[in-house]
């Protein structure tokens, strides 16, 4: 069974937990604080698969991905280099009141 772990106060976070919980019920969604403080550090989506760690879009790419179907599509992000996929990670997560709560 694969866990995301992601921040409980984020409305945004919850939501995206529960739309993966509720399309593949092989995965958990966790508080981001029950992780290490190492990784409630990093503050961001956490994805454990296979006792492997996904991290920001690596973790977003491989749980979407998880989904099966059309949605294996998502993987074809990995082309875009790691460091831009997670800036612009960064910047949504940096700006998500500003994007999603009007």
């Amino acid at each position: 069974m694969s866990e995301i772990f992601v921040d409980q106060n984020c409305t945004v976070c919850s939501a995206y937990g529960k739309f993966i919980n509720k399309k593949n019920k092989n995965v958990s969604v966790s508080n981001q604080l029950d992780l290490s403080n190492e990784d409630i550090a990093r503050d961001e989506v956490v994805y454990v698969k296979n006792q492997q760690k996904f991290y920001a879009s690596d973790a977003i790419i491989e749980s979407v991905a998880d989904l099966g179907a059309f949605y294996k599509i998502i993987k074809i992000s990995y082309i875009i280099p790691k460091f831009i996929r997670n800036a612009i990670y960064k910047v949504i997560s940096r700006n998500r009141k500003r994007f999603f709560y009007k």
